[in-house]
Formats: structure tokens, sequence, C-alpha cells
């Protein structure tokens, strides 16, 4: 059984002035540039209470201030998703309370502006992705249209900036009840996939929903070989899966529950398939001699960064994780990103990193460095380079806009 209902919300005026503390994550694919168009790189810096959210042409050297520049907006957020190439949304997790959300774009002269004024997504959310023009946002819940177990999701319009509520009744999904969704990936054929789990239940098995633009459940994913896919911050939820420059999923799993017999890895969903490529398997924790991983970002063609944990072997919840790597799914190999990047101990915070033209830049606070710092990865060696050095406290995260 499925239902859902779609509602299009009033955009909010004005600013709401909340405090929420800054964490990041991501799953932003690579931007394809468009011939002729203007094409900026976007940033959005933290200082205190704001955030500021700027352009600029150059991520690899100088110096940029907030100061003067931009757009300040009094509250801060979470979560920065480059929903296409016209359009950045940043969102504030919030917990169980309504989360916030804003848009920018690039007016015709190519000047930073806002696609809409701060919305509200008043059910919260725990994770979130990209669909077609849509960023979607989503959590379990109790259904207020039958009380039932459930999803309750967003749409944000990145064209309007829009949002559409959906619900979800979950109970088609048995045998796995209640399930906790993590990531939003689009299919590119009309189709969206969703890990979920039930959490410390289902531990040594990963299950994918593939979904239609309307909700409609297509069908289910379920593979014995990993553990389920999903990367774990207190109550927030990361996608551990993404797709590769030709379209193809690869699922990973950082084997995050200690009852586990699954070691950390990843297996494939081809394009177009309809069941995981048995063929296929990749044992990441055996290449990185024990370590497993929490976040997972698409580095280009098949090249994914993984954030590792600190420590080998099995973690908990609000175990440190400031180490990074580079793995190649299908050489399956694994270089460490230590060359020209700050250590494991010196790192305090990061945010959404960018795949670009080959690199992946990310941005980085360090002990080692007064302010953030943008490096540059090379997805083919794992060494990395300091850029430009950010005027601020902390960055949220990079994106791309054009015009």
């Amino acid at each position: 059984m499925k239902l859902f209902k779609t509602t299009i919300k009033c955009l909010l005026a004005g600013s709401i002035l909340l405090t929420v503390s800054s964490c990041s994550d991501d799953n932003n694919d690579e931007p394809t540039p468009d011939p002729g168009t203007v094409t900026k790189f976007f940033i959005a810096a933290t200082q205190d209470a704001a955030t500021y959210f700027l352009t600029t042409d150059n991520l690899e050297s100088g110096t940029i201030t907030v100061v003067g520049t931009g757009i300040e907006v009094t509250n801060s957020f979470t979560h920065l998703v480059n929903g296409t190439n016209n359009a950045i949304t940043a969102l504030a997790y919030r917990q169980g309370d309504p989360g916030v959300g804003i848009s920018f774009k690039l007016d015709e002269n190519g000047k930073l502006v806002k696609l809409s004024n701060e919305f509200s997504l008043n059910d919260g959310y725990n994770t979130v992705g990209v669909f077609e023009n849509y960023i979607v946002a989503g959590r379990n819940a109790t259904l207020e249209s039958t009380g039932a177990t459930g999803a309750n999701f967003y749409f944000v319009d990145q064209a309007t900036g829009n949002v559409g509520e959906k619900e979800f009744d979950s109970r088609t999904l048995s045998p796995v009840t209640a399930p906790v969704f993590a990531g939003i990936v689009d299919r590119g054929d009309g189709e969206w996939f969703s890990a979920y789990t039930k959490e410390a239940t289902n531990v040594d098995s990963v299950w994918i929903a593939a979904f239609d633009k309307d909700f409609n459940l297509k069908r289910v994913y379920k593979d014995d070989r990993i553990s389920y896919s999903e990367g774990r911050w207190k109550s927030a939820r990361y996608p551990q899966f993404a797709n590769d420059g030709s379209g193809n999923t690869y699922v990973f799993s950082g084997s995050y529950e200690p009852t586990s017999t699954k070691p950390a890895g990843v297996i494939r969903i081809n394009k177009g398939a309809t069941t995981f490529d048995a063929s296929y398997y990749f044992n990441i924790e055996e290449k990185s001699e024990g370590y497993r991983f929490r976040k997972v970002w698409h580095a280009g063609e098949d090249n994914f960064l993984l954030e590792m944990y600190n420590t080998s072997g099995i973690v908990a919840n609000g175990s440190a994780a400031t180490q990074y790597a580079i793995v190649n799914v299908v050489n399956k190999s694994f270089n460490w990103v230590r060359t020209g990047f700050p250590t494991k101990d010196e790192i305090t915070a990061t945010g959404w990193p960018l795949p670009y033209n080959g690199k992946v830049y990310f941005p980085v606070v360090s002990t080692a460095n007064q302010y953030p710092v943008i490096y540059s990865i090379d997805p083919a060696t794992g060494s990395a380079k300091a850029g430009a050095v950010i005027q601020a406290a902390g960055v949220l995260g990079i994106g791309i806009l054009q015009k």
C-alpha cells in the first residue's frame, strides 16, 4: 500500500533568527559546465551567528574576505546542496524541529541573488539529496494523513524555490518496518534511489528502494554482501551511495554496527539494472588495513572520496573521522589523502566538497592555519594542494553556479 500527498507551501518572508551548530555532509556529483555560460564558484562562509554567501572566479589561490561581499544571512546552516548548476540550497538540520532553507542563483548579469527567502521544512529532515530539478530532504515520521509509520519528504524546486511535500507509507517496505532513510540519488531515468534500514536489526544486509517522481515504490534492491548503507552522526544520516561518471550506482557501507559480520565495502547497481551486480564487490576495509568510513562523495569518473574514522575497527556514534582517502571503484585502489593535506590531528572542521574539472575542492579548518583553506585534491594520486584562504571562522561548503 502506498499513500502520498503533495502540498505546495508558501515561502516564509524575512529571516528566521535561529542559530544551529554547523556540520557538513554532501553527496554532490560533478557539475558539467555548458559552453558560453557564466560560471562562478559559490562559497558559504560562516562567522559568529551569520552565514555569508558569495562567489569567486578562483579557488586555487589568493585570499577571500566576507566583509562587504556577498549576501549575509543571520542564521547558521548544516547542509549545502548543488541541485542543478543553476541553483544551490543551504539547509539547517535541527534534529526533530522544523528545518530551515534558502536557495541562491545568478541573475542575468552573473550577480549572486536569492532564489527564495528562507523557507521552513516543518517536519524536519535527516537526509538530503538531488532528484532532477529538486533538492529532496526527508525523514521517517508518523504520517499526518493516516497515523501510519512512514516517511515525509520535501521537494525544493530549483527553478522556482517552491517547496512540495510528499508522504510515503513505509509498510510497503516490509519486512523492514519503520525504516530510516539515508540519501537520495537520481537514476537519470525518472526514478530515484534511497537507502533504508531498520538500524541495529538488519545489520548484515543492504536495502535500496527505487521511487518515481510521484513517490511510487518501483522496486527494492537487497544484498547480503555488505551491511546497511548509511553514515551516522548522532541523529543525522549521511548517504553512502552515489553515481559514477557513467551513471552506475555504487552502494557503500561503512559497517557501522558493531554486531555486523560484514566488512566495510562497496557493491554496484549497473545503470538501468533492476538488481545488484552479483559479479562486483570491493572490500575497502581490507584495503585500508582495518579502517572504516562515515561519508562518501563522488570525486569524478570512477573515483570516490571517503571520510575515514581516525581509528581502525569498530567505531561508535561520535567517533572522530578527520582523515580522508580516495578509492577507485574500477581499479579497486585505495589512497590516503595525506600529501599536501593537514593531518587528522590538525583538522578541526570541514565543509561540503566540490568535485569539478578533475579535482575535488575541499574546505578545511585546521590548527595549522588561522582561516579555512580550500584544498584541491587530485583523485588520481590522492595528493592535495592548498589554495584560497577564506577570512572567516569556517566554510559550510562550496559549489558551482552558472548562468
